[in-house]
């Protein structure tokens, strides 16, 4: 299958868009290059994303139910490794390089 380049941005929270050309350079915006199977990969952990994304609403329908909101960390935190891994995987060697410098930055801290 033909490999197309793709720009996988996170931005605040857990905001994470996919675009087709570099956009706003004030963006931390990965590279990757996908098949068409690749990119339907990453356009449904964005959905999952967007799943559980916490609306205020959500604090005070439930706000001592620590089970859930710890249950919700814990897929959010295995969701954040999921994305990362991807990128990786998928990513250009520069977008390899800046994922190895960012763990490494974040060994030390």
């Amino acid at each position: 299958m033909n490999k197309q380049t793709y720009f996988i941005s996170i931005n605040q929270g857990s905001r994470i868009e996919i675009f087709t050309e570099r956009t706003d350079p004030s963006l931390i915006q990965y590279e990757v290059q996908v098949d068409e199977a690749e990119i339907e990969e990453f356009l449904n952990l964005v959905h999952r994303f967007r799943e559980k994304d916490v609306e205020p609403e959500q604090i005070f329908v439930r706000p001592f139910n620590e089970p859930a909101a710890d249950r919700d960390k814990e897929e959010l935190k295995y969701d954040t490794r999921e994305l990362f891994e991807m990128i990786y995987r998928y990513g250009t060697e520069k977008t390899k390089r800046d994922l190895e410098e960012l763990q490494k930055q974040n060994s030390r801290a």
